[in-house]
């Protein structure tokens, strides 16, 4: 392994713990319509819009253990999901989509809905909650357009990280 994809690993590892704190920081940001953004969400996606599979699925994993262990549920599922969903998304942007702006938003536009609607229906729906339809669309449509908001920063600042660092 060569030393610019080590510091282009390690500067993805403290983009993801600086997200990690502005996300789990109380009141740091806002509740807009009731849902909170889930930062780490387009912060993997987009680390995977540049990277290979593996490192892909290893930076999905890490985001998705840390949403994990700041939710009450069962430890796992944002770690599962977004490994899974980062293979994908790394594999299409690799051998079959070219990798821009527009192409990692629609990208995102398709996983972060499919994402935060899984994380509904095993932490609500399938618990049989009262009122689980209108729960989702009082918090988990806000959060999934506020967190869909954040593609396009993390988009510029990998797609910064990634040229700069590439080992080309």
């Amino acid at each position: 392994m060569n030393h610019f994809r080590v510091v282009k690993y390690i500067t993805f590892s403290i983009e993801i713990l600086l997200a990690l704190i502005i996300q789990s920081t109380p009141y740091l940001l806002p509740e807009v319509f009731g849902g909170k953004a889930i930062l780490l969400v387009p912060l993997a996606f987009s680390i995977a819009v540049f990277e290979e599979e593996i490192p892909a699925v290893i930076f999905g994993a890490v985001c998705g253990l840390l949403i994990d262990s700041g939710y009450s549920g069962p430890i796992g599922f944002y770690a599962i999901t977004l490994a899974i969903t980062c293979y994908i998304i790394s594999f299409l942007m690799a051998n079959y989509v070219r990798t821009n702006l527009l192409t990692a938003m629609l990208t995102a536009l398709a996983a972060v809905p499919v994402v935060i609607f899984l994380q509904f229906i095993f932490y609500y729906l399938l618990m049989e909650y009262d009122d689980a339809w209108g729960f989702f669309a009082r918090h988990y449509i806000s959060r999934i357009i506020y967190t869909l908001a954040f593609m396009p920063v993390f988009y510029g600042l990998n797609r910064f990280i990634a040229v700069r660092l590439s080992s080309k």
